[in-house]
């Protein structure tokens, strides 16, 4: 069938009785053609010839467009009933779902409608046939190599490369269907042989808009004699995604021709290939995307910091990312809590695996579980469709929740029951979901103030607290503040194209001498201002944007700031003993050490 609803499709015909053709199910081919009677027409055999009858049909039967009543069948005739078309043929081969479409010539051998999911001829029963077993593990070698590869350029050398061996071809090409709609050779095995062989531009229409594999008679192919006449056959396959052509295969032999199983192994090698090209696309769209979004934000994964504070907390890192247990990291707006939990994630054995971020307080009351936990349709008004909640999304992977203090106490609870490995109920589900996600939980407010307050669960606040990570303000972090200063003027005078511009002794000065309130990321977002601001090619202390500089207002409020100042002002009278300390601020030793720890004090 050349022509109708199974195009592609090929139907062999017995010789001992009648072939019967119709909409009726006692036909040996049965159309859905409502133009074709129940019992259109009957192929047989007679004297050796094969014959075609018509069998009283309401709208006729054709042969090569002559409407018979009988007619003998040649090789290639074209047999019409309805809107389905047939082409005759007769083989020594078994079929290979060919077609031959009536605007082409002979210069093809066959050609085949490609389906983008077919395995092509490789069933259980090619493991019984050793060259086809063969080409089965040829094939599944090559996917798994696939699947580790994500350059998109080295995914079509390995598998041209192993086709072009495979089918011991003179010339293997890969080649890009254009805007214009023609293929153009993007990779030729030998590089000498592109731009030296193309199809005509029927065969090139043929591949790239209906989507045909087909087999060439290269010395046949009139429009192609001068490029292709060195050559005595040629298989053309194309890659099919979303049902559009995005690219084809090409291979000539220049010495006897192709086999049956070299097609074969190349189509089946196309519907391999076209899957693992768009992955490796869609992987490097991905890259270069989260690239240019993380240098557009002057995000960085590096923790940058010299000063004795960070390099406690980031020893505490390496030790804490190796264990299992929640955590929680303290630290006031802006001081680099989601950058401290990647840092956990990327030294954790979860690396490979997602890390999703969620800020709590960006959430509303209403729908905090339902963005949590999921949903199902209908579950609440609003709900028109199921979804997927973060702790689903991140299963295998780790979760971290900022601003943890802002959950309702009913997401509070079901935040416990996960963690202590019970398995949770989506809004408006009856089938519970069981995951594996480590939760590293943030806040810039105080826990334990909460509990008191009945607004956090102690039993909770207990669970996240297996590890916990303080990150000092950037105010008491000393000379990282220079380094952050140069990092992120490096960073943006690239991003905003100004690699002339420099900051002024004064300006470097007022920006070390700041009390940075709201920590890195106020200090980033100063650079950057300052940066696009600056009339010059430097930086004068006026284009800073810094709200004040002064140095007698109380910089907090806030208790467990004071407290740390306190401890370690108490520590550096003494010299570091911690029971002279404990005496000058009136405390036990024991509370001492715990707050030493807790405040990641350095003696």
């Amino acid at each position: 069938m050349t022509d109708g609803p199974r195009a592609g499709s090929n139907f062999t015909l017995e010789a001992d009785g009648e072939n019967l053709i119709g909409r009726g199910l006692e036909c040996h081919v049965v159309l859905t053609d409502a133009l074709s009677s129940r019992v259109h027409a009957a192929i047989f055999e007679r004297d050796g010839q094969w014959w075609l009858r018509d069998a009283e049909s309401r709208n006729g039967t054709y042969v090569n467009g002559q409407k018979i009543d009988e007619a003998q069948l040649a090789e290639g005739s074209a047999i019409r009933i309805g809107t389905t078309v047939f082409r005759f043929h007769q083989t020594q081969h078994p079929p290979l779902n060919v077609s031959s479409p009536d605007d082409l010539d002979q210069t093809v051998v066959f050609d085949r409608p490609i389906d983008p999911h077919e395995t092509g001829n490789f069933g259980v029963s090619a493991l019984h046939d050793a060259e086809r077993a063969q080409d089965l593990l040829m094939l599944y070698q090559l996917s798994i190599r696939l699947l580790g590869i994500d350059d998109p350029d080295e995914v079509v050398r390995v598998a041209i490369d192993l086709l072009h061996e495979r089918a011991r071809a003179s010339v293997a090409g890969f080649l890009w269907v254009s805007d214009e709609g023609r293929l153009k050779p993007k990779l030729v095995i030998p590089e000498n042989a592109a731009g030296k062989v193309k199809l005509s531009k029927q065969l090139t229409d043929l591949v790239c808009r209906k989507g045909h594999a087909v087999r060439i008679d290269a010395q046949a192919d009139e429009e192609s004699t001068a490029s292709l006449s060195r050559f005595s056959d040629a298989i053309c396959v194309p890659l099919i995604h979303n049902k559009t052509t995005i690219a084809a295969l090409h291979l000539y032999s220049e010495r006897g021709r192709f086999r049956d199983s070299d097609f074969e192994f190349a189509v089946s090698l196309a519907n391999i290939l076209v899957v693992a090209l768009v992955r490796a696309r869609r992987q490097a769209t991905l890259q270069v995307n989260h690239r240019r979004l993380r240098d557009k934000a002057g995000m960085f994964d590096e923790l940058i910091g010299n000063s004795p504070p960070m390099e406690t907390l980031k020893s505490k890192i390496s030790r804490i990312a190796r264990a299992s247990g929640s955590v929680l990291i303290r630290g006031e707006s802006g001081s680099g809590k989601e950058l401290v939990a990647r840092a956990l994630h990327n030294a954790s054995a979860r690396a490979d695996r997602p890390m999703l971020s969620v800020n709590c307080a960006a959430i509303p009351a209403n729908l905090m579980e339902s963005q949590l936990f999921g949903h199902r349709k209908g579950a609440f008004t609003s709900a028109d469709s199921d979804h997927i909640g973060w702790f689903q999304q991140a299963d295998s992977g780790t979760l971290f929740l900022d601003e943890v203090g802002e959950m309702t106490l009913e997401g509070q609870a079901k935040l416990l029951r996960i963690l202590e490995g019970h398995p949770f109920l989506p809004v408006g589900a009856t089938k519970e979901i069981n995951v594996d996600v480590r939760v590293i939980a943030a806040t810039n407010r105080d826990l334990r103030e909460f509990v008191r307050d009945k607004r956090f669960r102690e039993d909770l606040f207990y669970r996240l607290t297996v590890f916990e990570l303080y990150i000092p303000p950037l105010r008491e972090r000393g000379a990282d503040i220079e380094l952050l200063v140069n990092f992120f003027l490096d960073h943006f005078k690239a991003q905003h194209g100004r690699p002339n511009l420099h900051l002024s002794e004064s300006a470097r000065a007022k920006l070390l001498s700041y009390h940075w309130p709201g920590n890195v990321r106020q200090l980033r977002n100063v650079i950057d201002s300052a940066i696009v601001m600056a009339e010059g090619n430097q930086i004068l202390p006026e284009e800073l944007g810094l709200r004040d500089t002064g140095s007698g207002e109380i910089q907090s409020l806030r208790l467990d700031e004071w407290e740390r100042k306190l401890i370690e002002e108490s520590l550096s009278r003494t010299g570091g003993n911690v029971p002279d300390a404990a005496k000058l601020l009136g405390i036990g030793r024991a509370t001492l050490y715990r707050k030493i720890e807790e405040y990641g004090v350095t003696r």
